[in-house]
């Protein structure tokens, strides 16, 4: 694609889309796929229980105690916490 000084583009494949007469959705049909849409964000995702509360919660703790750790750590080296 070239743009010349003035920013119009001269590319034949974006001047032919240009070109496409615009068509709307019909009101029956974008109300079709309105409920589609919000049924399919509406769905449990895969997993379900495991993957949507579980997992999250493991991830978490695992988090917390990587962190308590480092503190602990840091603590012990600096001598509020005695030796490790």
């Amino acid at each position: 694609m070239t743009v010349d000084r003035d920013h119009e583009s001269n590319d034949d494949l974006l001047e032919s889309l240009a070109a496409l007469p615009l068509r709307d959705v019909s009101e029956r049909r974008s109300r079709q796929l309105r409920r589609r849409c919000h049924a399919v964000m509406k769905e449990e995702p895969p997993g379900g229980w495991l993957a949507g509360r579980l997992v999250p919660a493991l991830g978490g703790a695992w988090c917390l105690a990587y962190l308590v750790e480092i503190v602990r750590y840091t603590a012990a080296i600096y001598g509020y916490l005695g030796e490790r």
